[in-house]
């Protein structure tokens, strides 16, 4: 099942075909140093100097590890030329936003990332949050699945800080370590197959499993199920679909997880309106 090698509207949807399209113009067109001022970036993937950055930053400086640990996972890449933010001129708005969305996940579940065998990230973006764990000392392996250019794309990023992407799947599969990043469900079905992990495996999907096609999400979702831990934030609409309703739904079938399913309040509503985390773990 090649889903996303030839893409069709009924496994991607509109919106994220017009931004394959643009990166793909931008990819031919426009200089690969400067791809996070790139429109098509801006529009989907980073927050820049917003406003509620400021609060996000705060709680993460008041954690007990900030200067042990948060602080230094936060200094920004220059990769891409990214916007630096203005209070906290060594990271961005864009990473202090995703080590937000750990912090909290930590918080609720009482699980230290880095302490995963294995991490799951459905639609990576540009690479950042995959960064961003192995800069918390993550040692285990990391999957991102995505779209082939946004995958290509991750591959970049990554590749320029050093931290390298597995091509094959049977090299992958004898390590303990490592990122591969995949665009093919058959692929992804092959490598989330590793039962002796499994149990250890965190589920990532930032605003990026609302925004998928029913039928792929159905595709997903039993995969992770085996998994000890999620972090999920969402919509709570998506063109027409009612994504509260349908994680409500999905939640009551894993009652094994104990979940936490609150409204993002400090998202201002002109950016991200009604918006939601979805986090649990194993009890």
């Amino acid at each position: 099942m090649r889903v996303f090698q030839h893409p069709a509207r009924t496994t991607i949807g509109n919106a994220w075909l017009t931004n394959l399209d643009r990166l793909c113009q931008q990819v031919l067109t426009c200089d690969p140093n400067d791809f996070l001022n790139w429109d098509v970036i801006l529009r989907t993937m980073v927050v820049g100097n917003a406003e509620f950055v400021r609060d996000e930053l705060n709680y993460l400086k008041d954690l007990p590890d900030w200067k042990s640990r948060w602080e230094k996972a936060l200094e920004e890449s220059p990769v891409g030329n990214p916007t630096l933010y203005n209070d906290f001129p060594s990271s961005s708005g864009n990473l202090i936003h995703q080590a937000y969305h750990l912090a909290q996940f930590e918080n609720k579940t009482g699980m230290d990332i880095s302490h995963a065998k294995i991490v799951f990230e459905f639609g990576g973006g540009y690479g950042s949050m995959c960064r961003l764990v192995h800069g918390l000392n993550f040692k285990g392996r990391y999957v991102i699945f995505d779209l082939p250019p946004f995958s290509a794309l991750q591959r970049f990023f990554l590749n320029m800080n050093g931290i390298s992407s597995i091509t094959s799947n049977a090299f992958f599969e004898k390590t303990s370590n490592g990122v591969v990043c995949v665009s093919e469900l058959k692929q992804l079905e092959a490598i989330l197959s590793d039962h002796a992990n499994i149990g250890d495996a965190v589920f990532i999907a930032n605003w990026s499993l609302s925004e998928s096609p029913i039928n792929l999400r159905h595709f997903i979702l039993p995969i992770v199920k085996p998994f000890k831990a999620f972090l999920i934030a969402y919509q709570g609409r998506f063109d027409d679909t009612d994504n509260v309703g349908f994680f409500e739904e999905w939640i009551s079938k894993m009652k094994d997880i104990k979940w936490h399913n609150w409204k993002i309040k400090h998202l201002p509503n002109q950016l991200y309106r009604d918006n939601y985390y979805l986090m649990g773990k194993k009890r």
